[in-house]
């Protein structure tokens, strides 16, 4: 029986032994314990009471409580609260730095908080120091994809303000060209990787100073 889980076979012989605390009990380990049983018994409200007092109890610079928090994100995943689950893989990695089961379950709570990125990165932190993770193959390719994708969109949006803003903001177009690319940028807008774009490219202060030159009123946003 390792210090992060209770073995199936070693539920009932710790029920025998009476080693499965009651969520009243002052013994972080046991609390540990009973939430490892309570978890793998799907009883999530318990295993949450039980690792969240074993964390209450335990003193900060613990490697035991590391251990509790990872767990209790388990629990946090379980019941996709993906924000949670995220804390607490923060601060078990606090505790104790690229631990692999606390990046993979902070890497499962940023995929479902669609900060696909920033899940991408805690997956190749964990092929590096745990290349034998079977578990990990998968959601790094996945991920891969997904990230490649989003930079190939970002691209084209880049391309496609870099474009507008050429036309739009230059004052010797034809009008009806610069409001078909002002009416472009209100389209781009709408989505977060457009505006995102938009903003880097300097639309405020564009606009700030069309604003002091131009006569048409079509072309504002």
């Amino acid at each position: 029986m390792t210090k992060e889980s209770v073995e199936p076979e070693d539920l009932l012989k710790l029920k025998e032994e009476g080693n499965v605390a009651s969520v009243h009990s002052e013994d972080p380990l046991k609390l540990k314990e009973e939430g490892n049983v309570a978890f793998k018994e799907g009883n999530l409200n318990q295993a949450l009471k039980c690792y969240s007092k074993a964390i209450k109890l335990t003193r900060e610079d613990s490697t035991e409580k590391a251990i509790y928090f990872k767990n209790r994100a388990a629990v946090y995943l379980k019941l996709n609260d993906y924000e949670k689950a995220f804390n607490d893989c923060n601060s078990s990695l606090d505790i104790v730095p690229n631990d692999p089961k606390a990046l993979f379950r902070r890497c499962q709570a940023l995929e479902n908080l669609n900060r696909v990125e920033e899940a991408y990165r805690d997956a190749r932190q964990i092929h590096s120091v745990d290349p034998g993770n079977k578990a990990i193959q998968p959601v790094l390719s996945r991920l891969h994809e997904i990230v490649q994708e989003k930079l190939r969109i970002n691209a084209q949006t880049s391309n496609k303000v870099a474009s507008m803003f050429q036309i739009a903001f230059d004052l010797q177009e034809p009008k009806d060209k610069r409001e078909t690319a002002m009416n472009n940028m209100l389209v781009l807008a709408r989505e977060p990787a457009g505006a995102s774009a938009l903003v880097e490219a300097g639309v405020i202060q564009k606009i700030g100073n069309l604003l002091k030159l131009e006569k048409n009123n079509e072309i504002f946003l």
